[in-house]
């Protein structure tokens, strides 16, 4: 039987997970438990690399909040927050464009 409100179960869901973590829950989730994963430091950046399915390797930046990594460890699970090929489409109005970029 379907749940008559999926977008607040849903919603609810992001909440439970975000206080699992002790953590904001401003970012998208993208549960991989299958999956193989490392994290590489390199200078001032963190790479998060998995495998998928098919042994296939994606690289994932990982983001930083107050200059630290946002990486999330519990007993049995790590939340790491990273920039995967999330293509945004920013949407300006013409007449706004700052020709010098100060504002």
């Amino acid at each position: 039987m379907a749940r008559k409100e999926p977008v607040l179960d849903f919603e609810q869901s992001r909440k439970r997970v975000a206080d699992y973590f002790g953590c904001d829950g401003d970012f998208f989730l993208k549960p991989l438990l299958d999956l193989e994963w490392a994290i590489k430091g390199e200078e001032d950046f963190h790479f998060l690399s998995y495998w998928t399915a098919e042994g296939k390797k994606i690289d994932a930046v990982i983001v930083k909040k107050g200059g630290e990594p946002m990486i999330y460890e519990t007993k049995d699970y790590t939340m790491v927050v990273a920039i995967d090929c999330v293509k945004i489409g920013f949407i300006f109005r013409n007449g706004k464009y700052i020709t010098d970029g100060e504002g």
